[in-house]
């Protein structure tokens, strides 16, 4: 090849490596000018969305419809209200007179259930007095109106005597004989409450398993072949192993499936904080479907350490009460909780006498004086508890022979201006 030839093919070679390395620049140029208008369509895209609303959030879960008031009472002390021995027929004693006709007919939120503890065995002793008790206070509730509830507990409960059992079941079999038999003969509870707070006591005196299993045995035996509604847990909220204890229950319960369940919040409406309560619905199986009975709560009136003795005055208790009353319908009794049924402990103190205050007393109605004016007060936390609570009807009279101690009752005691004012500490 002469010199002139090469320097030709040299030049070309060069000329192609020049277009070469065009081509690439222009491709590079390309690429990143349509990597450019996708980052800014982006842009754009994100700064539209930023101004359009942003989508709804969820809602809540559904939760199970709740009570609006308290609908339940939850007192023993029924057959002897005014010092009377109550068995069926019209109501004789005035307390028992005015809660038929303001809180059961008179009222726009009357009460619809009544509850009951009873010794699991109390049919081992027909003869006893808790079996006597028991046959009058299912005869006065349902002489209110009142659906009952009864829920099982120790065996020597209320002077119940049967030597033949322990005092706890030591087995499902052993709790299932004398339960069956209590059903067989009150064919009118339909409500059951399987143990009265299980995770109370020492220990606690009945294991998750066991309580469990009673519950178990109730659903599978007892109300296997009739209409029931079985509560589960029916825990008491104030022991530190509530939770714990619940999820071992929810464990032993396998793949049975719970929709009611029990539970007494003391602890939350005394010191008017709902952790427990929270950490109670947390622990179900099933929040968002799961009832909730709160079927035995009360607002401490006096306890061991808040009563006269300790310098407290009755107005102060009082508002002490009032308060508590407060937080359980108000913070308790809405969202996020909504409890199905809610039953109050207690009424009135036992037999009409004044609460010593050496248990914590909740009642709602104290005795006077014999000759007052009124034979029966309502506390200020009547007015939170059953704020409508005025009767519209005429009162049922006395069966014939009924023995009323007192003569004279007001049916209107709190429209006299009859509630203390919130007190400040130490007054």
């Amino acid at each position: 090849m002469t010199p002139r030839a090469q320097r030709e093919a040299h030049g070309a070679r060069r000329a192609a490596r020049r277009a070469a390395r065009r081509r690439t620049r222009v491709a590079a140029r390309s690429a990143v000018a349509a990597l450019l208008v996708a980052v800014a369509a982006l842009v754009l895209v994100l700064r539209a969305g930023r101004g359009a609303p942003a989508p709804a959030p969820a809602p809540p879960p559904a939760l199970p419809a709740g009570t609006s008031h308290v609908d339940g009472i939850s007192d023993q002390n029924v057959p002897y209200w005014n010092l009377d021995v109550w068995s069926g027929g019209p109501p004789a004693s005035p307390f028992a007179r005015f809660v038929a006709a303001s809180l059961v007919a008179g009222t726009p939120d009357p009460l619809r259930y009544a509850r009951y503890v009873v010794a699991y065995d109390v049919m081992c002793d027909p003869g006893g007095p808790a079996f006597a008790t028991f046959e009058r206070w299912l005869e006065d509730v349902q002489e209110l109106g009142l659906q009952p509830d009864v829920a099982f507990w120790y065996g020597d409960f209320d002077g119940n005597r049967c030597p033949s059992l322990p005092l706890i079941p030591h087995s499902a079999e052993q709790y299932n004989a004398p339960v069956a038999a209590f059903m067989a003969r009150f064919t009118q509870v339909s409500i059951v409450e399987p143990w009265n707070e299980p995770n109370d006591g020492h220990g606690p005196d009945v294991a998750p398993a066991l309580a469990a299993a009673f519950y178990l045995a109730v659903v599978g035996a007892d109300c296997a072949s009739r209409a029931c509604t079985v509560i589960a847990g029916d825990f008491n909220d104030a022991p530190r192993n509530l939770v714990a204890y619940e999820r071992g229950y929810v464990a032993a319960l396998a793949s049975v499936t719970a929709l009611d369940w029990g539970l007494h919040p003391y602890a939350a409406v005394n010191h008017e904080r709902p952790a427990t309560v929270r950490a109670f619905e947390a622990g179900l199986p099933d929040p968002a479907a799961d009832r909730v009975w709160y079927t035995e709560v009360g607002a401490f009136y006096c306890t061991p350490r808040q009563n006269p003795a300790h310098g407290y005055g009755d107005r102060r208790l009082q508002a002490l009460q009032e308060r508590r009353a407060h937080f359980l319908v108000t913070a308790l009794m809405g969202r996020p909780f909504a409890p199905v049924h809610v039953f109050y402990y207690e009424f009135m103190y036992k037999q009409d006498r004044r609460g010593p205050c050496a248990t914590d007393d909740s009642a709602l109605y104290a005795p006077t004086p014999r000759g007052a004016p009124l034979e029966y007060a309502p506390r200020a936390a009547v007015a939170d508890v059953f704020p409508d609570a005025a009767p519209t009807v005429a009162l049922p009279a006395p069966r014939p022979g009924a023995s009323v101690f007192y003569a004279r009752v007001d049916l209107r005691p709190w429209r006299d201006g009859w509630r203390p004012a919130y007190l400040p500490p130490g007054a």
